[in-house]
Parts: structure tokens; sequence; C-alpha cells
């Protein structure tokens, strides 16, 4: 199963004057303006806290959400995404001491693969600096928040086991490829890339990285003078179905600054994905909004929400999840889960839209109503 895939929006939501609201707790009451009739909203963040770089996975009617904890990886699953502060929140998996992935926990995602679920996390040896790098986790249930997760071991481009975080999967035509951010090398600290390479399996890379984007433009380049290399990270692949352009959205600029953000590289249609040049119409695609009081909104993730209606109908909307700051010039303030539905411009690339404030009643996705 494939959760990055993503389908068509084909209705819209009903138009109803109240609403569920839901409190900063989670809870929710329902009113109804018409017998039988219901529209629930919510508000972001959609979970009090601090919740960086949050992403969600779903299979069977559930979605499965994880942030960064540092130290552990959790899951939290949920019905509806709306409700995720009132869910359930379990610690999954901790390190052991003393390894080289026993501290720095940082962006776990989930991913069900070849009949089982992994996780891949970015982790790095307690004490020894710049020894990030990615791990894979592996459980046969069913259920990712039940069973065993087993530690594959680290994920690496062997010819090039460089300083590597934020990895993901994405899945072109009928091959799987490893994405992430990482360092050229050593002696070039803190410039961030995003790399691609083939897998044989789910916990191994198959063949050399390749460079698909470096960070070139301004927008790129936003973080303290003291570092001012340039950040490309937390490479997603997005695609609106399997006919449409294929797209990998990183965030871009230090995550501390005000101005993080999210941009997109486009894959050429049919080309080859191991080919850099492959990889264009490069561009910033959701921002600040100092109107809206929303600061560094990035590294997300995508979701599909569904129904079918009394005809047998199944309408859709995509969705997307970040985190993002409420003041300004504070990067020590909690970076907070958002969520905003996704919509598509008319040559298949994503609309990300506006950045929306928190406390702003917004209806829930599709199915949760």
């Amino acid at each position: 199963m494939r959760n990055r895939l993503l389908t068509l929006i084909v209705a819209g939501l009903p138009l109803l004057s109240l609403a569920c609201q839901k409190s900063s707790q989670g809870d929710t009451t329902i009113h109804t303006t018409t017998p039988g009739a219901v529209v629930k909203y919510f508000q972001n963040p959609l979970i009090n806290g601090d919740h960086a770089d949050p992403f969600v996975a779903q299979k069977d009617g559930n979605y499965y959400f994880l942030s960064t904890k540092g130290n552990y990886i959790a899951i939290t699953k949920t019905k509806a995404m709306s409700q995720l502060a009132t869910a359930s929140e379990t610690r999954v998996w901790t390190p052991s001491e003393n390894t080289d992935h026993s501290a720095d926990l940082w962006a776990p995602e989930l991913h069900f693969l070849a009949g089982k679920w992994y996780i891949y996390v970015a982790a790095a040896q307690k004490g020894l600096a710049d020894s990030n790098r990615m791990f894979v986790l592996e459980n046969e249930n069913t259920d990712p928040t039940q069973g065993t997760w087993n530690f594959k071991g680290k994920i690496a481009d062997p010819a090039n086991d460089q300083w590597a975080i934020d990895g993901s999967v994405a899945t072109i035509g009928n091959k799987n490829y490893f994405v992430w951010s990482g360092w050229e090398n050593s002696a070039e600290k803190y410039k961030q890339y995003i790399y691609l390479a083939p897998m044989s399996n789910p916990w191994t890379i198959s063949g050399p990285r390749v460079k698909i984007s470096s960070p070139t433009n301004d927008w790129e380049k936003w973080e303290p003078t003291s570092i001012g290399a340039g950040v490309n990270e937390g490479p997603i692949m997005l695609q609106r179905d399997a006919d449409s352009p294929l797209f990998i959205i990183f965030s871009a600029s230090r995550y501390s600054s005000d101005n993080y953000c999210l941009g997109q590289i486009q894959l050429k249609a049919g080309a080859d994905p191991l080919l850099s040049e492959n990889w264009i119409n490069k561009k910033q695609v959701f921002v600040k909004s100092d109107k809206n009081m929303v600061y560094g909104p990035g590294h997300n993730g995508f979701f599909t929400s569904s129904r079918t209606d009394n005809k047998g109908v199944v309408q859709t909307e995509n969705w997307f999840i970040y985190h993002a700051r409420s003041t300004p010039n504070n990067p020590s303030q909690a970076r907070t889960t958002r969520m905003q539905q996704l919509a598509w411009n008319t040559d298949g690339s994503p609309n990300f839209g506006t950045a929306i404030s928190t406390g702003i009643n917004l209806p829930c996705p599709i199915g949760e109503q």
C-alpha cells in the first residue's frame, strides 16, 4: 500500500451555519440546523505542545500520526484527524543506550511496504557531534501501535555514508526510492541537500545517491548568519494520481527561521528519477503569513479523507499537515501541528494556499462530518 498517492477531490463540504467546534482540549459538541445534518469544525493547532515534524500514514480507515520526540518514537492512532488531541499516544520504540542511534530521534515516518510496517527515523550517537544518520524499524503486525518493532539497522549509501536526516520512501512507477536530506561531506557542514537512491528492499539502498536539489535560491538560505549555508530538508513525495505530475515537496531554510517554508521540485514526465537534470521547476509553494501570525511553516505530510454518499459515490479531499510557530523572532517557541486542505492547479501541481491563523473555525475533513 502506498500512503502518498493522493486522489482527486470530487466534492466539497456541505454548507451549514452551525457546527461542531473543537476546543483547545480537543472536545467537541455537535449542533445541527437541519434534522440529520451535521457539520464539524476544528481549529489549529490540532494538538497542544511541541509536535514538530508531523507525519501521517493511513490504512484501513485509521490515521497514524508521528512527530519528533527526541529519545523515543510514538504513534497516535485515530479515526479522525480533527480529533487528534483526544486520541491516545502509544510509545512504540525506545533505542538501546550507548548505540549509534540512541539520541536525537527526529522526524519519524511510517510506511506500509511489502506487507509490513516500516519506520524511518534520524538518530545519532549520544555525545558524538555530527553523527546523525537514518535508521529503519520493522513491524509485521497489521496495527503499527501493536506488535514488536524490530531494529533493522542503518540505511545509507555505503559509498557516501554522510550526515543524514528526514528519510522518506518515494514509489515512482513500480520502484521504491529512498529520499533524504544530507551533507555532501563532513568538510562542508550544515549545507543540506536532497538526495535520492534506489532501494532493493525497505531497509537497503542498492545504488549510489543522486543529488536532486541544492539550496541555491535566497528563500532556501534564510538562517542565522553564523551558519549561512542553506537548507533543503524534509523531502516527501506528492502526486495527485497516477497520471499526474510527480513532485518532491521539501522544507527550505533553517528550521529556526521565520522564513522556513515549503518548496517543490518536479520530475519530468516518464523520466529517470536517478538523473538529477530530470528534476525541474523548483519553486517556493508555502510561506509564512505576518497577517495570520504563522511563522516557519514547514516539514509537512499528506493524507486523504473520504466518504461514500447515499448513491455509492466516493468523495475525497486532500490535506497537508505541517508545523509552525505563532510569534515572530521566537525560534525557541513550540512548533505546533496544523493542517489545511490541499487544492490542485490545472497543470496538476499542488496549491497549498495561504497559511491560516490558529483559533479559526475550519470545516473538518470529509468523512468526519
